[in-house]
């Protein structure tokens, strides 16, 4: 007879480890199962950054240098983190013209108080994590892949690839934006598919960038660009992404470190070696995370990634809200209920249901290069800094709405295209980028 345990928690990224840190705390039985044998490797691409001291998902994150502690104050609670940290100022759009859309003027200094994001390395946080549950006594266990979820009275199973059968009153699935369990429990059937995104990134030593202390996003390229410093000092990396599996992200790199206006950036500059990527088949938000005991948290039930933020939130929210229904004996939908309350205010509502509706045509698809350049030219003065992204897109709207007399007066021709791009039928758009992609669906 396999053991019972009151929670099972299935995945060892942010939401996970934080559920199981907080079922721990919470004197709950609980087990956590990671696929990986290394907790702490991070082999897919991430920039690891945690959006500290604006509002996000319903708290302000902010991070104590000197205890060594990341502190939810509205919701009260904390958690140790003493690895490597490196300070990010802001985000900005870069064109292939050299211009910037900027969120954060860097330049103008470098001090604390304007920190919006904090780089962190993410496999020692979520080591970190599951040592502290380890500590109240939560089992770990490594190298299993789950391939299998049924309800049974009682009980949540689940069978790993070793043939081991795990019982729990409930499960917690934090298996990331590919989540197995989500498509295991038929809750997949529910979302609209949105395309299979591809992200691969080289790692560079020896370039110049001047205030490098950003993510920058480019646009006006055949492929998404983006830079960011990495936790190591003195290492950038450069990513290309694309809906399309034909476009070559590689030799786009290729393209981007040494032709155009970037190139003097990475005159001297190196590989070191080490790239990484992801594949993702993106998937609209699911409406309400909870099907047979099984609560979804973080990356597995929403489109792409939560984000650092939107991953240790619900993993805590989750652990508190079964800990909650063990104590009522409520070991059903009713027994949880404030998770997906939470869930519903803070990620659903605001954000989800826009999401659920987005997936519109491709930018590049109406304009051009140049185009971008022309746009980002009329933003003249940088806007406040931010790392939410959320909070980006609701500041370039606000932005570029105020602009668009200008534009129809002085380029008509890109206020058409505009326009265009606007009104480009949902349906025709996805259909499209469906047929880009190699997604394997259910």
């Amino acid at each position: 007879m396999a053991e019972l345990y009151d929670v099972i928690i299935v995945g060892a990224g942010p939401a996970g480890a934080m559920a199981a840190k907080i079922a721990g705390e919470n004197g709950l039985k609980a087990a956590i199962i990671e696929r990986k044998t290394d907790i702490g490797a991070i082999r897919r691409i991430c920039t690891m950054i945690v959006n500290v001291d604006e509002e996000n998902v319903g708290d302000i994150l902010t991070y104590s240098h000197k205890t060594k502690r990341f502190i939810f104050p509205r919701n009260g609670f904390s958690f140790t983190y003493d690895g490597p940290t490196r300070n990010i100022y802001g985000f900005h759009i870069i064109t292939p013209g050299g211009l910037q859309v900027e969120m954060g003027n860097i330049g103008r200094g470098k001090a604390e108080k304007n920190v919006v994001g904090l780089m962190i390395h993410k496999g020692h946080m979520c080591q970190g994590l599951v040592n502290e549950a380890r500590q109240y006594g939560v089992e770990v266990i490594t190298n299993s892949n789950i391939n299998s979820v049924r309800k049974e009275a009682g009980y949540v199973a689940l069978l790993d690839n070793r043939g081991n059968e795990y019982r729990g009153k409930f499960v917690i699935a934090a298996d990331g934006v590919n989540s197995r369990i989500t498509r295991l429990l038929g809750l997949d059937r529910e979302r609209v598919f949105i395309g299979t995104y591809r992200d691969m990134a080289r790692t560079y030593e020896g370039y110049e960038i001047p205030d490098e202390e950003r993510l920058m996003f480019g646009l006006g390229w055949s492929t998404g660009i983006s830079l960011a410093p990495e936790i190591h000092p003195g290492h950038l990396h450069v990513a290309a992404t694309s809906y399309n599996y034909e476009n070559d992200l590689d030799a786009q790199i290729e393209q981007f470190v040494n032709t155009g206006t970037y190139a003097k950036w990475f005159t001297k500059a190196r590989e070191v070696g080490r790239r990484t990527s992801c594949v993702s088949n993106i998937a609209t938000p699911i409406v309400v995370p909870f099907k047979d005991n099984v609560l979804v948290v973080g990356d597995s039930s929403w489109m792409q990634e939560t984000g650092i933020n939107g991953a240790l939130m619900p993993g805590w929210s989750a652990a508190n809200a079964i800990t909650e229904a063990i104590l009522k004996k409520e070991i059903n939908k009713n027994g949880i209920a404030s998770y997906l309350a939470w869930y519903d205010k803070f990620w659903y509502q605001p954000f989800g249901k826009r999401m659920a509706s987005s997936g519109g045509a491709d930018m590049k698809e109406y304009l051009s290069g140049e185009d971008i350049d022309y746009l980002a030219g009329l933003a003249n003065e940088p806007m406040p800094a931010t790392m939410n992204f959320f909070t980006i897109m609701k500041q370039l709207g606000t932005t570029f709405s105020a602009l668009l007399p200008q534009i129809q007066d002085e380029r008509p021709d890109i206020m058409q295209r505009l326009l265009g791009y606007r009104s480009h039928p949902r349906a025709l758009a996805l259909a499209k980028r469906r047929n880009e992609g190699c997604a394997i669906v259910d």
